[in-house]
């Protein structure tokens, strides 16, 4: 018999459009308001970012995130702000839209996880 991993139990796979592979992933917190951040995982694919919250989360009206490769404007990090229960005690990385919207994400290895984005956005433009 087959077993599913606890990882892959725990957070459900993101949904992907027709032709769309997930490239790479990371285990995340989106921080979606100043009194709360969202467990679940970061995926890249060819087009899109994509949060999909874990099971607990998605319970409690954790919502899936995604956003066009084409619509993010910068990546960066964002320093510690002091905020107790959404990952603000830690440096997030920072994913800004054309738009001008922040959207913040606890990564363990966070730069590394900023190259591999600012990468994987600047080969999407070649």
């Amino acid at each position: 018999t087959a077993h599913m991993s606890f990882a892959k139990w725990w957070v459900p796979a993101a949904e992907l459009d027709d032709g769309e592979s997930e490239i790479w992933s990371v285990l995340a917190n989106h921080s979606v308001s100043a009194w709360r951040a969202v467990g679940g995982k970061l995926v890249a694919t060819q087009s899109r970012l994509v949060f999909t919250p874990n099971r607990i989360d998605r319970a409690l009206n954790g919502r899936v995130w995604a956003v066009p490769l084409d619509s993010i404007k910068a990546v960066d990090r964002k320093g510690p702000t002091g905020g107790l229960f959404n990952g603000g005690l830690r440096s997030r990385m920072r994913i800004v839209t054309n738009d001008g919207t922040e959207h913040l994400f606890v990564v363990n290895k966070l730069n590394d996880i900023i190259s591999k984005t600012e990468a994987h956005l600047a080969q999407r433009l070649a």
